[in-house]
C-alpha cells in the first residue's frame, strides 16, 4: 500500500491561525508567570530527589539486613595511643566459626620461664600492697605449638582477698586491632614518651554483650614488647605500668 495518501490528505492550516500560534509561542511571559514555571520545574526536581533518596534508603536497609554488611557498617576503626581498635556494639563472637583450637601454655617456675622466653622483660617494680607473685605458675607460649600466641608469657599476682593481677607480655604487634564496645577505651599518659590504653570491661560470652563490671586492662609497649595488665583497680594498673619504664 502506498502511504503517500497520508500526506496528500493533510489540510493546510488557516493563515490567521498560523500567525496567532506563532505570536503565542514567541510571547515573553511576565515575571509572575516565569516564577510559576520555575517553581513547577523545581517541584518536579524535588520530587525526583525524594524518589532517589527513598530508593537509596531502601537499598541501604536491604544491605543492612545482611549480617556481615550490618556488622561492617556498624563498626568503627579508631587509633588510640598507636593501637588500633574496632569499636562496635555487636558481640564479635557471632561472626566467627566454631571449633577453635585451644592452645595450652607451658606452666613452669619463674626462673625457668624467664630462661626459655626469647625476650628480656621489664617486670613491674611497684606491686600493690597485699599482692604476691605466683613464682611457681608462670605460663609460657613458645615454639611452633604455641601458634598465634608464640612468644607470650603470663604472670599472676595473688592477694589475700582473692583478687588477682595478670600481666601478659608478648612480641605481637598491638596495632593489629581489638574489638571493643563504644566508650570503653581511653588513652593514659604514663610519661613524656609512653602512652597506654585503658580498657574498661570486656565481652560477656554468655549474654553476648559488653560488661563494664569485669575490671580494667591497661596496654602499653616497652622495647618493642606489648604489655597487657589486668586488674580491678585503675590506679594500681597505671602505677605498675609506670614502674616498668626505664
Amino acid at each position: 500500500m502506498d502511504d503517500k495518501f497520508l500526506y496528500q490528505l493533510q489540510e493546510v492550516p488557516d493563515l490567521e491561525f498560523v500567525n496567532n500560534l506563532h505570536k503565542k509561542l514567541g510571547k515573553n511571559y511576565s515575571e509572575p508567570e516565569q516564577r510559576l514555571f520555575v517553581n513547577v520545574y523545581n517541584l518536579i526536581r524535588s520530587k525526583r530527589l525524594v524518589q532517589v533518596t527513598a530508593f537509596l534508603v531502601i537499598s541501604l536497609m536491604a544491605i543492612m539486613a545482611i549480617s556481615p554488611a550490618r556488622a561492617f557498617v556498624s563498626s568503627l576503626i579508631t587509633d588510640i595511643a598507636g593501637q588500633l581498635f574496632e569499636v562496635t556494639e555487636d558481640y564479635p563472637g557471632d561472626n566467627y566459626p566454631g571449633g577453635e583450637e585451644i592452645i595450652e601454655p607451658q606452666v613452669m617456675s619463674l626462673d625457668d620461664a624467664l630462661a626459655i622466653f626469647p625476650h628480656d622483660i621489664q617486670l613491674p617494680k611497684y606491686i600493690p600492697s597485699g599482692y604476691t607473685l605466683n613464682k611457681d605458675n608462670v605460663r609460657v607460649y613458645v615454639g611452633v605449638d604455641a601458634g598465634p600466641f608464640a612468644n607470650t608469657i603470663e604472670f599472676e599476682w595473688l592477694s589475700d582477698d582473692h583478687t588477682h593481677l595478670v600481666l601478659r607480655v608478648t612480641d605481637i604487634d598491638l596495632s593489629t586491632g581489638e574489638i571493643v564496645a563504644p566508650d570503653s577505651v581511653e588513652e593514659v599518659l604514663l610519661d613524656a614518651n609512653h602512652s597506654a590504653v585503658l580498657i574498661r570491661g570486656g565481652w560477656d560470652a554468655d549474654n553476648k554483650v559488653w560488661n563494664n563490671d569485669v575490671g580494667f586492662r591497661l596496654r602499653w609497649s616497652v622495647d618493642n614488647l606489648a604489655y597487657d595488665l589486668m586488674g580491678v583497680n585503675r590506679e594500681q594498673l597505671i602505677d605498675m605500668a609506670i614502674s616498668t619504664l626505664k
